[in-house]
């Protein structure tokens, strides 16, 4: 068994989609499009599972880079969260000063 990872999904792929396209290459196990828990909406990223190895390399090779919907796949093989490599620390957002009535706006002093 092979873990397919695919990224860069169009918002409206299904399982059952990705399970169809998958299939040409192999036997599919398992295909799942993760969505976001609250508003159930594709988080745009979902996972399949191949019978072989073959099937799975296949697949990578002709679905990478493919434009579905105006995105580009992103397909690799699936890797345990233990092997990757640690995420960039992002900077902080520089802070701005609100004005009194917290609109949101910086204040500005008006001079005559």
């Amino acid at each position: 068994m092979v873990n397919v990872f695919i990224a860069n999904l169009d918002w409206d792929i299904t399982s059952d989609d990705l399970t169809a396209t998958f299939t040409s290459f192999g036997k599919v196990l398992y295909a799942h499009v993760v969505y976001e828990n609250v508003t159930k909406k594709s988080k745009g990223f979902g996972y399949v599972e191949m019978e072989t190895v073959e099937g799975a390399i296949a697949a990578i090779e002709a679905l990478n880079g493919m434009e579905i919907n105006g995105r580009k796949l992103d397909v690799k093989i699936a890797s345990p969260k233990g092997n990757r490599p640690p995420k960039k620390e992002q900077a902080p957002k520089p802070f701005a000063p609100k004005d009194s009535k917290n609109t949101g706006r910086v204040s500005r002093r008006r001079e005559d």
